[in-house]
């Protein structure tokens, strides 16, 4: 059977609007008629037995979290409908997308406006963490951006629960730290921090701190290790890369430089990051962020 959904698949409850995303998994957007609400389904075919597992995996984490900065889990018996040989989780739909597409195509480069967001992150992260579980594949594109401008974290497909004795995935090239590259990560909430110092970077940067190598399979990345050995160098070079368009603020350099500790038990906690210079400069309120926001992606 063809892994695509037609608009026969699906009650008339529901209209098939979009296809976003296909690769293991086919991403839609649908309308529920009934509600006048938009909702994400993700599908996969029963025959992929390991995306199977994966999916089941992220259902069961997902389904117990409700918090406003993690995106709403969705059940099953709200759709009238099946699809045949699929699997499928459900999810609310984030109008505005990912924070990567948002930061390849506007400029974010307000560290008020940066850090409004990071706030954001720090509160659902933290929700998360609360429950015992760690995300493990924390990145710019699993962090969506809702109607009402509320930051949502997404996709817990590679989650797992902070006790669990063995490391399942691998992470994101570009966000992951070194030992979930090689598989040796032991503390999964130190991991979440260095990928959340990624996305903190990249979001004001707008390009990636370090950059792994296809020729170095298990090693550190590149330029990692010149932020380990001549830190007061990486950070001249990166603020030279950034024309005038970015000034790093020695407090945000601060916090990266814990965030970014080659050994995770010299990582901040999440309550550490709170307690930082950087982050308890001022933030926009909901109201400011709203005109911000829509001022950006009007242009």
């Amino acid at each position: 059977m063809s892994s695509s959904l037609s608009c026969n698949s699906i009650s008339s409850s529901f209209k098939l609007e979009q296809t976003i995303a296909s690769n293991k998994s086919t991403i839609y957007l649908i309308h529920n008629h009934s509600d006048s609400k938009k909702y994400i389904l993700k599908t996969l075919t029963h025959q992929d037995q390991i995306s199977h597992l994966s999916l089941l995996r992220e259902k069961y984490f997902h389904s117990s979290l409700q918090h406003e900065n993690i995106i709403q889990y969705i059940p099953e018996n709200l759709f009238t409908f099946s699809i045949p040989n699929h699997d499928f989780i459900s999810m609310e739909y984030a109008s505005y997308g990912d924070f990567f597409n948002l930061v390849t195509d506007y400029n974010f480069s307000d560290e008020k406006l940066v850090r409004t967001f990071f706030h954001q992150m720090i509160k659902g992260l933290q929700y998360l963490h609360s429950h015992g579980f760690a995300h493990l594949d924390l990145k710019l594109e699993n962090f969506l951006l809702g109607q009402d401008f509320l930051l949502k974290i997404a996709d817990f497909d590679l989650s797992q629960k902070f006790e669990d004795a063995e490391l399942l995935s691998k992470g994101t090239a570009n966000y992951r730290s070194v030992e979930v590259k090689s598989g040796h990560c032991r503390d999964f909430f130190a991991a979440d921090v260095y990928s959340l110092g990624i996305c903190l970077y990249t979001l004001l940067a707008g390009a990636f701190p370090f950059i792994e190598e296809n020729n170095n399979p298990t090693g550190a990345p590149f330029r990692y290790e010149m932020f380990l050995n001549e830190n007061a160098g990486f950070w001249e070079e990166n603020q030279l890369l950034m024309d005038d368009r970015v000034v790093f603020s020695s407090s945000f350099k601060d916090l990266l430089n814990k965030m970014w500790a080659n050994n995770p038990s010299e990582r901040p906690t999440l309550e550490s990051i709170k307690s930082s210079e950087w982050f308890n400069q001022p933030i926009y309120t909901k109201n400011e962020l709203q005109m911000i926001m829509k001022n950006i992606l009007s242009q």
